[in-house]
């Protein structure tokens, strides 16, 4: 997602990573993968992932790799919930689904 950033907030949007992980190798993440978009780390709190549907769905404590494409009125349009503990979903794929919604 990092490397489409700036054209996923060129069309409106914008990215906000949610993580069940602790503060420990947070920074270090950050500067090792280059993220611009927010982060929020939620090791003590699960309900947000929770909400979401996303969290705990492979027996592992964490919350799943996950998008949500969210409108005004917090409307879920689109989503992509973890198929398994690996799985990504490519920013094409994003961009092509924030393009649908604009349509």
């Amino acid at each position: 997602m990092q490397q489409r950033y700036s054209d996923i907030v060129a069309e409106g949007a914008e990215i906000i990573a949610v993580s069940t992980d602790d503060l420990s190798g947070a920074e270090r993440a950050v500067t090792s993968f280059g993220l611009d978009f927010p982060i929020l780390y939620t090791a003590r709190d699960s309900s947000v992932p929770q909400s979401y549907n996303s969290f705990n769905r492979f027996g592992d404590g964490l919350a799943s790799a996950s998008i949500f494409l969210i409108a005004n009125g917090n409307e879920i349009r689109w989503q992509s919930l973890g198929q398994n503990y690996r799985h990504q979903v490519d920013a094409e794929t994003v961009l092509a689904q924030i393009r649908q919604l604009e349509s």
